[in-house]
């Protein structure tokens, strides 16, 4: 008995661990799964620059990349801005498996309102957008 109640004292300290160190809870966004059109949810329509910004993704099974303010997506994930904008560019691709996945990143454009997009890893133009806004506070 003792040697169970041990490994069960082991597994609650390691539950109560991974709690705090993951803040204990999802943060990805609940997101419906589609393996025909692209879509993504954001944490939040709202968020603070510097903070991190989660979000899931749907669609077909393939790589794609996530970026604020980008019009378009070169090859080699370069970005072209949209008009007065300066992108911000998520590296490396999220991978879609089972047609869904999932990401994070810290929000380093400006205060303002922007465009949040989903491209194709090879490049091109956004599979989906959503409107976000950061604030400095």
């Amino acid at each position: 008995m003792g040697s169970l109640g041990l490994l069960v004292g082991v597994f609650v300290i390691f539950l109560l661990g991974s709690g705090v160190r993951y803040g204990g809870a999802n943060h990805t966004p609940a997101l419906t799964t589609s393996c025909t059109t692209p879509g993504v949810a954001l944490s939040a329509r709202t968020t603070v620059r510097g903070h991190p910004l989660y979000f899931a993704v749907t669609g077909p099974n393939r790589a794609v990349v996530a970026a604020i303010d980008a019009a378009n997506l070169g090859p080699d994930l370069t970005a072209v801005p949209l008009a007065g904008k300066t992108p911000q560019v998520i590296r490396p691709p999220v991978t879609l498996r089972a047609c869904k996945g999932s990401g994070a990143l810290g929000v380093q454009v400006g205060a303002g309102s922007h465009v949040f997009s989903l491209f194709p890893a090879e490049g091109g133009g956004p599979l989906t957008t959503q409107p976000l806004i950061v604030t400095d506070r």
